[in-house]
């Protein structure tokens, strides 16, 4: 159904359009400023022809301005036109709106009239509808635009609909292929570090056993360890949309640092905090940074020195959960190392993309004498999904 445009601009719309969660979903896209491509242009086409009007946009928006991703039909001056403040733009209000916004002669409209768009765009008729990126949230609209009044009808919108979601799909295709990128990406670098921890495992075990068949037991138990914390940090969600189950997060911290907590040192590793669910894909962005400060810290940091201790805390705030991992006993950063210290390397890229990008927290690092800190903060909505 076809809705009006509102007559007056409210804080709330101002709230929504600068939306953390939605403004990442835009920049996510990586659209904005990006080169023009068939796949959207030919949509914008199709909208003119659809819809019998000379001008189609298909407009990304922030909360500073739309960029027009594919046009068609701006002639003189505006033809060389990708950009617009918000003060020349109506796709704002079909974006904050959620829904088909459409007006016939925007001169005489309480709102609009006073709009850049009419003067400095011709915008006199205007239908647009949404354009939501893969995980929801509203990016931009598709629109049809008359430089003359025109009514609009269901038949227009339900059509601009169609082609809307041809644009969500092609939105959502890159998104899966540049995960399944990702995720095969993330696989091979955690085949090398299961190398590089069964490694530091036998430097571990060769220290404190001296008969062999010990060392054996130890070992085994170890690497058994270590593949039942494997199964947490495989990307199943992604790779089977069937493989839903989440885990509490001191069952997920139990399982990937298992391998380490020698029976011979109770004091090496402490985990305190209050229970805390995680949903399926929270568990597994979290496995995989977690899984990843593991393995650094038996590459470099207090699990690969005798007498190194891993002290783990966590709260949960009223809007957050906030995580601490201390190093105590910590060897020095070393040039050239590839791990969260030292800010290098793929690790501290994996850290970035599944704390500060999918879990859309934070994640700080500090050194100091007496150890190797990080913090983790995380949005408790993120934590449930």
């Amino acid at each position: 159904m076809i809705h009006p445009f509102p007559d007056t601009e409210t804080d709330a719309h101002r709230r929504d359009l600068a939306s953390p969660d939605r403004l990442a979903a835009v920049t996510a896209t990586g659209l904005i400023d990006s080169l023009p491509e068939e796949a959207f242009d030919r949509v914008v086409r199709l909208a003119t022809k659809v819809t019998g009007v000379p001008v189609g946009l298909f407009t990304l928006v922030d909360d500073r301005h739309q960029a027009f991703k594919a046009r068609e039909g701006l002639v003189g001056e505006n033809a060389a036109v990708t950009e617009t403040p918000l003060s020349s733009s109506f796709c704002q209000y079909v974006v904050t709106s959620d829904q088909p916004l459409a007006v016939s002669d925007a001169r005489t409209h309480p709102l609009l009239s006073q709009n850049g768009a009419v003067a400095g765009l011709g915008v006199i008729a205007y239908l647009g509808v949404p354009i939501h990126a893969p995980g929801g949230q509203v990016i931009g609209s598709l629109c049809a635009i008359n430089d003359v009044p025109q009514d609009w009808t269901e038949d227009q919108a339900a059509a601009l609909r169609d082609l809307a979601a041809v644009v969500e799909t092609e939105l959502a295709l890159r998104h899966s292929m540049a995960e399944r990128a990702m995720i095969l990406t993330e696989l091979n670098h955690r085949v090398k570090n299961l190398f590089a921890m069964v490694g530091g495992m036998v430097r571990l075990a060769r220290r404190e056993h001296q008969d062999v068949e010990a060392l054996a037991a130890d070992l085994e138990a170890r690497v058994n360890a270590l593949a039942r914390a494997h199964q947490l940090i495989v990307p199943t969600s992604a790779l089977d949309p069937g493989a839903d189950a989440g885990v509490p997060l001191d069952e997920l911290l139990a399982s990937l640092l298992a391998p380490y907590d020698q029976e011979s040192d109770a004091h090496r590793i402490e985990a305190i905090g209050p229970d805390v669910p995680l949903g399926p894909k929270a568990t597994t962005h979290l496995a995989l940074a977690l899984h990843e400060l593991a393995t650094n810290s038996v590459k470099y940091g207090a699990l690969c020195l005798p007498g190194g201790q891993l002290r783990l805390g966590w709260v949960l705030g009223a809007d957050h959960l906030q995580l601490d991992w201390v190093e105590q006993g910590v060897a020095p950063a070393q040039p050239g190392t590839e791990g969260p210290a030292n800010g290098s390397g793929f690790g501290s890229q994996l850290l970035e993309m599944t704390i500060e990008g999918q879990l859309q927290g934070q994640f700080e690092t500090s050194r100091s004498e007496a150890g190797l800190s990080h913090r983790i903060s995380i949005p408790l909505p993120q934590l449930a999904r």
